[in-house]
Order: C-alpha cells, then structure tokens, then sequence
C-alpha cells in the first residue's frame, strides 16, 4: 500500500498534456478545468458534509486512476483480435480520459479543501486472458464488461449532474458522463460485430460468462458505494449539491439501469441476460 497522488506536472510534457485537453480530449463546450481553477463554494456546508464529500471525490479519483490501465491493457487483446484501426486507436483516447478525469476529481478534492492523495494498492492485475475463448472472443468479454460498467456509470453521473447544484461540480460531472457515452459504446460495438465473428459455439460460451460477470459487476459497484449510517434530508440534499450521491440511492440506481438499460439491450443482441441477471455469481 503507497499513495496515489494525482497532480498534473509542470516537465517537459505538460504543455503537451494541455494541448491534448484543448484538442483530442475535449468534448461538447465546457471547461472544467477552467471552471475549476478560480472555482469557490456557492453554498455554505458543514465541515462533516464538507468531509464526506471529499472522501467521495477522493475514492472517485482512485477508481478513475484506475480504469486507465483496463482501457490501455485491452490494446494489446483487441490487436490480437484483429479489430480495426480506428477501435484500436480509441480505446487508448479512453484510457486517456480516464486519467483527465482522475484529474477533474483531484480538483474537486481541492475545491473541498482537501489534498488529491490517498492510500492505495498501485499494483493493477492484468485483463483475464479467458483461456476458453479464442482471441477475439476473450477481447470482446473485456471490452463488454468495461462497457456494461461504463453504461451504469453513466446512469450515475447522469442523476448526480442533475441533482449537483455547485458549478464547478456540475461542470466536472457533466464532462465525465459525455465521456461515458464514449467509453460505453466500446463493448456494445464489438458485441454488433460479434454476430458476424462468433459461431453457435462462441455464442453459448458469452451466455456462459454472463453471470460471472454481472456478478463481479455487482460486486465491484457495491465496494465502490459502501453503506453509512442513514443521512437526513438536509445532509442528502447538501451532499448531492456538491456531486457526492448517497450510497443507498446509488445501489438503486445501478439495479434499475441493470434491468431497463443492461439487460434488454443485451436481449435484443439474442443473449439470455434476464436469466444471467437472476443467475448471477462471483466465478470460483
């Protein structure tokens, strides 16, 4: 255990990273680094709620830091699969935006007066390689499971960006969930192409790997939203001002995009999710 601390550097390529964010890494109108760096609290807070809240940023920087080596380690699986340039090529754009993101998060630490580090395993565990599969099979697994939780997150920011009422929170969340809408469209895309791709065989062993993943997923969403002690009204509603959803409403949230978004969208590609959802398990 070490500390991840998210800082963007002032070296040799800094100019660089901030040429990326004004070009290939923006997207839609806003800036949130902009709206970040003079950003000052329009609401007045406790200092508990004002705690709580950072912790929430600091455990979402954690979590995006992260993702950036699922995306980047996917490239070599999708090159083995022999996907298209063009899926190759932004796949790595996500794992960059995913490092612009821990560093949005960072910022909102700041802006509640805390400092962007936390205590953390550094060490990443490698993509599962899927030895059942063939190599487009065991790509396209990794790149539906990123993209079922990408889907999720996205129903989570999107109710967060609604409910968030301090700009510079709006304006972080707001460019996270466009992002999102990207990063979600990895899996569902390959999964169109999997039609083509995959024989009978191949189609039953995805249907087979269904409930192993919607239970990891489960799993993984559940340690990323740890239960509290029940909040008033009053502590929800100045949490959820400054982009900090409470945990409870964020399980409810995550079940019902399972079963109106995740689990029809997968139905209609002919795989059975109603049952992998009732099915679902951690593998062993």
């Amino acid at each position: 255990m070490t500390k991840l601390r998210v800082d963007v550097g002032d070296g040799p390529l800094s100019a660089e990273y901030q040429r990326l964010l004004r070009t290939a890494l923006r997207r839609g109108e806003g800036d949130p680094e902009a709206a970040l760096a003079h950003a000052r609290l329009e609401g007045e807070y406790d200092p508990q709620i004002l705690a709580i809240a950072c912790d929430a940023w600091l455990r979402r920087m954690l979590h995006e830091h992260h993702s950036a080596t699922i995306f980047s380690r996917l490239l070599p699986q999708l090159i083995e699969a022999e996907v298209t340039l063009d899926v190759k090529a932004v796949v790595l754009r996500m794992s960059m935006d995913e490092l612009r993101h821990a560093s949005l998060c960072a910022g909102m630490v700041r802006l509640l007066d805390g400092e962007p580090e936390i205590d953390a395993e550094l060490k990443t565990d490698p993509l599962p390689r899927h030895e059942d599969a063939g190599r487009f099979e065991a790509a396209l697994r990794n790149a539906l499971f990123a993209g079922l939780s990408e889907t999720v997150a996205l129903a989570l920011l999107t109710e967060e960006r609604e409910l968030a009422t301090e700009p510079a929170a709006r304006a972080v969340l707001e460019q996270l969930a466009a992002d999102e809408v990207l990063h979600a469209k990895l899996g569902w895309g390959l999964l169109t192409e999997a039609r083509e791709r995959l024989d009978a065989q191949a189609w039953s062993r995805l249907d087979a790997y269904l409930p192993i993943a919607f239970g990891t997923l489960e799993m993984r969403m559940h340690e990323a939203m740890p239960l509290g002690p029940p909040r008033s009204d009053g502590e929800l509603e100045a949490l959820e001002a400054l982009g900090a959803m409470e945990s409870r409403e964020g399980r409810v949230i995550f079940a019902r995009a399972m079963t109106e978004v995740v689990i029809p969208r997968l139905a209609a590609e002919g795989l059975e999710a109603e049952r992998a959802w009732a099915d679902r398990r951690l593998e062993r």
